[in-house]
Order: C-alpha cells, then structure tokens, then sequence
C-alpha cells in the first residue's frame, strides 16, 4: 500500500558517525511510530546489518530506504532549517532551544515546503564541533542535570514525539465506540429503581418525588453509556427478584 505523502516528509532525521548498528534500527522504530519515514546516515560506523532490521521492528523500510551520505554538508545541503541536537554545553549555548520551542520554526518551515534536517551526533561523544557549526539552531533535550544520559533513539523519540503530537495530537483512532443511553433509557431506569423501592422501605419517612427527582439527577450527571445501563438494569433485576422470594 502506498504511503500519503504530507508536510512530514520535508523532514529528514540526520545520524552522523552511528557506532551501533541496533541504534540505527531503534532510531528507524521510533521514527515511524511519529510519522517521519527520512532516515539519513553520515559516514557511519558500522553499516545497517540484520541487528538492525531486528531492533527496526516493523519499520525495516525507514532502514532499508535510509540515505549513506559522506559528509553532514552533503546531508543537510537541500535544507533550510538544521538543527543540531546536543546536551553539552557548548560556546553559543545561550542560543539553546528545548524541543517544545523549536515546533513553531519547524512547522513554519515544512508548511512552507522548505526542508529540515534533525542531526543526532555519535553514541559516545555526540556532535563534534565542526559539525554543530553546519547547523544553524542548537536544540537540547531538558533532563536531570545530575544524570542526564540518554540513548540515541530515545532522543530520537522524543524530538519525532513533539513533531508529531504538534502535527496529529488526535486520539481518536484509539478510542472505542460508546453508544450514549437516551432519555428512554434513562426513564426505564427510573422505573425500575421505583419497582425496588416498591418491595423495600427505602421510602418510608422519605418524600417520593424528591428521592426519585433526585435519582434522576444522579442518572443525568453520571453521563451514562449503554453497557453501563444494562449492568444496572442487571442489578436490580437481580435485587428484584431475590426480595420476591423472601
């Protein structure tokens, strides 16, 4: 089946100098599960072997398709906007965005039909800095400044996670159908709770039409789906039935 191309596409995730060829793998999964299919590779490593795939999930094709380019001036040569992901402190530090504060640039730049790089540096020593030179925006993921160590992919996630939660925040393709109870309903309730209260005291001393106005109230505020109609209606069914036997 043949995949929609959107606005998503004008963004590429950039790894340079990838010494794990699982981490190419887990970079790809958490890629797709957000949306971006453009996996780029500076002068890696190691190559994209079976580890890969493997760790890729279902997501072999983001591997399978991802760019081996030598050089980030040949990666991000296309590219308006680059942005180079690093946790260190660095000599233009004072120009540091988290991810939440780069969205509106990216968005404005990939609506435009402008290109983005996202460019991740090595496991070990991150982006060099020859290589955060090439990047005209500096982006840093907050963490507990007195254990910061995130893996590659998972900061591959949490930059594609931002990127897509701005994109398609909906939810609804997780959410199970819920068939609402009608006024019907509601009033076949009311009735049933009146034929209980027939067969107890739980009115006696009690003003009738309060008590059962003030069930119906209950019923209203409560918001009720079908199921959970059909489980009280069980209840008191249930409740009925043992009373006429005593």
């Amino acid at each position: 089946m043949e995949r929609m191309v959107n606005v998503l596409d004008n963004i590429q995730i950039v790894l340079c100098n990838t010494s794990h060829p699982g981490n190419i793998g887990s970079a790809a999964r958490a890629m797709k599960t957000m949306g971006l299919f453009n996996l780029t590779l500076v002068d890696p490593i190691v190559m994209p072997d079976d580890h890969s795939l493997a760790l890729s999930s279902n997501a072999k094709d983001v591997v399978l398709n991802a760019k081996i380019v030598s050089g980030l001036k040949n990666a991000i040569s296309e590219s308006h906007l680059v942005i180079g992901m690093s946790g260190r402190k660095r000599e233009f530090s004072s120009r540091l965005q988290n991810p939440r504060e780069i969205m509106p640039e990216i968005f404005a730049a990939i609506n435009s039909n402008m290109r983005v790089s996202i460019v991740f540096g090595n496991e070990q020593n991150g982006l060099s800095i020859e290589q955060l030179q090439e990047c005209n925006r500096q982006v840093t993921i907050p963490g507990n400044p007195e254990y910061f160590s995130l893996n590659l992919a998972q900061a591959v996630q949490i930059i594609c996670y931002e990127i897509y939660s701005n994109f398609n925040p909906n939810l609804e393709h997780l959410k199970n159908p819920v068939e609402k109870v009608n006024q019907h309903d509601i009033h076949y309730l009311l009735q049933n709770f009146t034929e209980l209260f027939a067969l107890t005291d739980f009115l006696k001393n009690k003003n009738p039409e309060r008590t059962i106005g003030r069930i119906h109230r209950i019923l209203h505020k409560a918001d009720l789906e079908r199921e959970d109609a059909d489980l009280l209606h069980g209840i008191l069914n249930k409740t009925k039935n043992a009373l006429k036997k005593l």
